[in-house]
């Protein structure tokens, strides 16, 4: 028979506290990593009287007042976007993609970033707009 001091002896290590306060982390962690990407540049969007559900997009395209480009955080040309999308589009053939337009913005300017993303075969855009 066994000691009564041995019987209340704890030998392994209970992880259930561990697992639970890393995946509250994890969870943490990708709900702000969606809020970082959606503030790579400030733009003024145009407002929209119709209300639409926003699409969720895998790709961001800013085109900021200056004409600054950015795809996600990264500032590129009109021909650098088309080759990282094309990219982008080989791996995964529905990819998406939301254009971010300045609303002061010559119509021509947009039109440009978006053949260009039309030339990478992207098939599903959508440009964001402000809710009244």
């Amino acid at each position: 028979m066994r000691n009564d001091d041995e019987q209340g002896l704890v030998t392994g290590i209970n992880i259930t506290p561990l697992v639970d306060i890393t995946l509250v982390l994890l969870i943490i962690f990708m709900v702000t990593a969606t809020f970082v990407s959606e503030r790579a540049m400030e733009v003024n969007l145009p407002k929209s009287a119709a209300k639409e559900d926003a699409p969720t997009p895998a790709l961001t395209v800013t085109l900021g007042k200056d004409g600054a480009l950015k795809l996600m955080k990264k500032t590129v040309t009109l021909g650098e976007l088309t080759s990282m999308l094309a990219a982008e589009v080989k791996q995964s053939p529905d990819e998406k993609v939301l254009l971010k337009a300045e609303k002061d913005l010559a119509y021509y300017k947009v039109a440009e970033v978006l053949e260009a993303i039309k030339l990478a075969g992207v098939r599903k855009v959508a440009l964001a707009m402000e809710r009244k």
